[in-house]
């Protein structure tokens, strides 16, 4: 399904539209899609900067114990 965007703007950019045949649909489209995933790549970059916080705090040689523990245990 799709859903309809309305886009005001100005007489002269009205105009200039038109005298170059701009695809405005296409266009609008695409600055949109662009501009999603720009906010997804800071989203995403946002996420693996918590993580690297989190895991900065992991005790490595405390979870290598932990995993040979378990793996004797078997």
């Amino acid at each position: 399904m799709t859903e309809m965007v309305t886009v005001r703007v100005d007489e002269e950019t009205r105009r200039k539209i038109k005298r170059y045949g701009i695809p405005v649909s296409q266009v609008a489209r695409d600055a949109i899609l662009r501009e999603i995933e720009r906010k997804e790549r800071e989203e995403a970059l946002r996420a693996v900067k918590r993580m690297k916080q989190i895991l900065k705090k992991v005790d490595v040689s405390r979870v290598v114990r932990e995993i040979r523990e378990d793996r004797l245990a078997r």
